[in-house]
């Protein structure tokens, strides 16, 4: 069948519904009503599956992701940028080299190799089945790539 007969098919079909929820004989307002009926015990047998619940679970997630991210990005225009770093504090710069689990004095290939293995470590995607820790991998892998960046640009020229 080509295209220009399931066009002509579906259009047919749409003008028909119309017409019939317009119509005034009864066997054809039962038969609607039944339709009707019968859509709403479906979309509801279908909204009670664990295929339906673990899609809801998957929107929230995504959603309580989404929603850290938005606010790391808001937080961090309204911190402004800071610029190669030179403006951060020497507790700061230290928390930095904590938080990458290097020493202080460590060279930014050092730096570098570290931030690789806690991202993968902490990455948020490999806590995606449960929310609470998916919060926390996201937040913990905000503040090492944070730290990381902060010593990227103080490292840069």
């Amino acid at each position: 069948m080509g295209i220009g007969k399931r066009l002509w098919n579906v259009a047919r079909a749409n003008v028909s519904d119309f017409s019939s929820a317009f119509s005034l004989d009864p066997e054809v307002r039962e038969r609607r009503r039944l339709d009707d009926e019968l859509e709403r015990e479906v979309a509801k047998e279908v909204a009670d599956t664990i295929g339906a619940k673990a899609g809801r679970r998957a929107r929230r997630v995504a959603s309580k992701a989404e929603d850290a991210w938005e606010r790391a990005f808001e937080e961090a225009r309204a911190r402004g940028r800071r610029g190669a770093g030179a403006s951060a504090s020497a507790s700061e710069i230290e928390g930095w080299y904590r938080t990458l689990e290097v020493p202080a004095d460590a060279d930014f290939a050092t730096v570098r190799k570290s931030y690789r293995r806690l991202v993968a470590k902490y990455h948020p995607d490999k806590y995606a089945a449960d929310p609470e820790k998916y919060a926390a991998a996201t937040e913990v892998a905000r503040k090492i790539t944070t730290a990381y960046n902060g010593l990227k640009a103080m490292s840069e020229p």
